[in-house]
């Protein structure tokens, strides 16, 4: 395992990091728990490169929760939308939530980078939202790698954008791992392993 990848005020187990195919409504081999792997695993570069360390907990938060309530693998508009729904109801995702540090003045940032993870219009650049939501969607689109359609032009951030190669690769070798409460263990180990080969 490459601990180096998961920022250090992120405290929680390793498995607790990442939902589990159970967790998912849609049980999915393009938008489950490898595809949230890979996505966790951008997003914790995507903080180290940028410097935007005080989002870290609302990023992962994020992360884990973009595509838990999707029903299917089609285009969507409203599954990230359904899954801050998801997070309102279910005791059991405030409590995961919680555990990182994450309080109820986070959650209008959480609740407007999950949805609209899934829109294609963006957040104005003045919204105090922005940030977390660029992150969010840059990190997601990242994986865009595993259906061949990254473009790294439409990345917000320029450290995105010089992450492609590293997405194709982390894809590569870790698409057929099994899922399940070790997979985000194998995914970081496999993740630490290509920041050594690749630089």
């Amino acid at each position: 395992m490459s601990p180096s990848l998961v920022p250090a005020s992120l405290t929680l187990p390793v498995a607790d990091l990442l939902p589990v195919p159970e967790h998912f409504v849609h049980r999915s081999r393009i938008h489950g728990q490898g595809h949230v792997a890979r996505v966790m695993v951008h997003a914790f570069r995507l903080l180290r490169a940028t410097g935007y360390h005080d989002e870290t907990a609302r990023l992962w938060a994020s992360v884990f929760l973009h595509d838990l309530a999707r029903v299917h693998d089609g285009h969507c508009t409203v599954h990230g939308a359904d899954a801050w729904r998801r997070f309102e109801d279910e005791a059991w995702l405030q409590k995961r939530i919680a555990q990182a540090g994450i309080v109820d003045d986070d959650h209008v940032a959480i609740a407007t980078a999950v949805t609209m993870h899934s829109r294609s219009q963006e957040v104005a650049s003045t919204d105090p939202h922005w940030r977390l939501t660029a992150l969010l969607k840059d990190a997601d689109a990242l994986d865009r790698v595993r259906i061949d359609d990254l473009d790294p032009g439409y990345l917000r951030f320029t450290p995105s954008r010089e992450m492609a190669g590293f997405a194709q690769a982390l894809f590569d070798h870790t698409r057929r791992l099994a899922t399940g409460p070790t997979h985000f263990a194998e995914v970081l180990a496999i993740a630490g392993r290509l920041e050594g080969e690749l630089g």
